[in-house]
C-alpha cells in the first residue's frame, strides 16, 4: 500500500497547472508543508527544489503543487535521487 505524501517526502513532478506541459515536469522536489485544499485540485503542498517555475512564470526554490501533480519517490530510491539532485545543482 502506498503511503500518502507528507512533509519531508521526496517527489518527482509529473504534472502542473499547465498539465503535462508543466515547466517543472520531471524535477525532484522536497515536500515542505501543506498549504490547504483546493476545490478542483484537492490537497496543495508547498515544495522546495531547484529552478521551480510558478504558474505565473516566476522562478525560485519554492512552488505549490496539487497532490496529483506529484509522485512520491520510494525511500529506497531517495539516495539515488538526492545524488542526482545534487549533481544538477552543481
Amino acid at each position: 500500500m502506498n503511503e500518502p505524501i507528507k512533509a519531508g517526502d521526496l517527489c518527482v513532478v509529473v504534472s502542473g497547472a499547465f498539465g503535462t506541459d508543466s515547466p517543472n515536469k520531471g524535477k525532484i522536489v522536497t515536500v515542505r508543508s501543506l498549504k490547504g485544499d483546493h476545490s478542483e485540485h484537492g490537497r496543495i503542498w508547498q515544495c522546495a527544489g531547484n529552478g521551480l517555475t510558478s504558474e505565473y512564470g516566476g522562478s525560485g526554490m519554492f512552488a505549490d503543487f496539487a497532490v496529483s501533480w506529484l509522485r512520491k519517490i520510494p525511500p529506497t530510491q531517495k539516495k539515488d535521487s538526492e545524488k542526482r539532485e545534487k549533481d544538477l545543482a552543481a
